[in-house]
């Protein structure tokens, strides 16, 4: 299967950084997601890890949307779905994260980037 054309976007990211030195609730908690970019229906995964106190998800794309889209687009794409991405805080209540300040932090970012 042929890139999709992500790797350069995902690069220029240091998406950490925008999270640095704030309270959203629970400093103990870690969170990752990867990006995957599918030409197909696949099912999001997630999973907290209470030993590593770290919950994991993946954030689904659509393989053919992204590959045919020009580059502002993608990068619309991609902002506003890490953005949205932060719902899966919704199943985890009781981790007291503040989902609205997360992903506020993370749309901030972004419009800072200029990709939204």
């Amino acid at each position: 299967m042929e890139d999709a054309g992500l790797e350069p976007l995902l690069s220029l990211l240091s998406i950490g950084r925008p999270f640095h030195n704030k309270e959203y609730g629970n400093d103990d908690v870690s969170l990752f997601f990867v990006v995957n970019c599918l030409p197909f229906e696949a099912k999001l995964r997630y999973h907290f890890d209470k030993k590593e106190k770290a919950l994991y998800w993946d954030i689904l794309l659509d393989y053919q949307e992204v590959k045919t889209a020009p580059i502002e687009r993608k990068q619309v794409i991609l902002a506003n779905s890490i953005i949205n991405s932060f719902d899966i805080l919704d199943k985890y209540k009781k981790l007291h994260l503040d989902k609205q300040k997360i992903q506020q932090s993370a749309k901030e970012y972004f419009i800072e980037l200029g990709w939204i």
